[in-house]
C-alpha cells in the first residue's frame, strides 16, 4: 500500500519545504482519484459513480470504495469534504502498521507527531514530481501526473510560486489526472474563503 497514490501523496506533504494545511483534502482527493484511475470510479454528469470493477486489494481504498457506495451519486467535491481527516487517520494507521511511520516530536510546542520512518520515502515521492513536472509528456504515468496535479491544487506538497512556474505544465498533467483536481481546487479555495470570513468577522472588518 505504500505505493498507493494517497501514500505517495502523503509522503509528498511530508516534505520539510511544503506547506501541511491541506494534507487531509490532499490525501483524500488522492484516494479519490486512485479509485478512478483503477476503473472502480467513474464520472457520470458530474456525480461519481461507482463501477463494478473487483475491490482494488488495497484495505484504505476499498474501505473508502465501500464508504462511497452508500453515499452515491455524490458531487466529486462532497466525496472530498466528507471524511478527509478519517480517510488521513486510516493512512497514517496503516503505515504506522507498516513500519512507515514512527512517533517523533515537532519543532512547534514539541508535541508527538507521526513523521516517515526513512525519508527516502519523501525524497521519491518528490522525484515522482519533478518527473511529472519535467519529463516528457509521454513518460508521464496517470498516476504520477495526477500526483503533481493534486499537489498544486491543494498546496500541500509544492508551492504557489512552483505551481505558478510551471502552470502550463499542469494544465497538460490535470487533463490525465481525471475529474478530482477541479473539485479539489474549489474545496480548497471555499475553506480559504471561510477562514478570511472567520478573520475578517474576529478583526471587527
Amino acid at each position: 500500500m505504500s505505493d498507493s497514490l494517497p501514500a505517495r501523496a502523503y509522503f509528498l506533504a511530508c516534505e520539510p519545504a511544503s506547506r501541511r494545511p491541506n494534507t487531509a483534502l490532499l490525501v483524500r482527493a488522492a484516494a479519490v482519484t486512485d479509485l478512478v484511475l483503477r476503473g472502480n470510479l467513474r464520472d457520470q454528469r458530474g456525480h461519481a459513480e461507482p463501477t463494478g470493477a473487483a475491490p482494488t486489494g488495497d484495505l484504505l481504498l476499498d474501505d473508502l470504495l465501500a464508504d462511497l457506495r452508500t453515499h452515491s451519486p455524490a458531487s466529486w467535491r462532497a466525496l472530498l469534504r466528507r471524511g478527509r481527516n478519517d480517510t488521513l487517520q486510516s493512512l497514517e494507521t496503516q503505515l504506522s502498521a507498516s513500519g512507515l511511520l514512527e512517533e517523533g516530536t515537532s519543532s512547534f510546542l514539541h508535541r508527538k507527531v507521526l513523521v516517515p520512518a526513512d525519508s527516502s520515502r519523501v525524497r521519491a515521492a518528490r522525484a515522482d514530481l519533478n518527473h511529472a513536472l519535467t519529463a516528457p509528456l509521454s513518460e508521464v504515468d496517470a498516476s504520477t501526473a495526477a500526483l503533481a496535479a493534486l499537489a498544486a491544487a491543494s498546496g500541500a506538497g509544492m508551492s504557489r510560486s512552483e505551481a505558478r512556474q510551471h502552470a502550463d505544465r499542469l494544465a497538460e498533467l490535470e487533463k490525465l489526472a481525471g475529474p478530482v483536481v477541479p473539485a479539489l481546487r474549489k474545496a480548497v479555495a471555499g475553506r480559504r474563503a471561510v477562514r478570511i470570513a472567520a478573520f475578517s468577522g474576529g478583526s471587527g472588518g
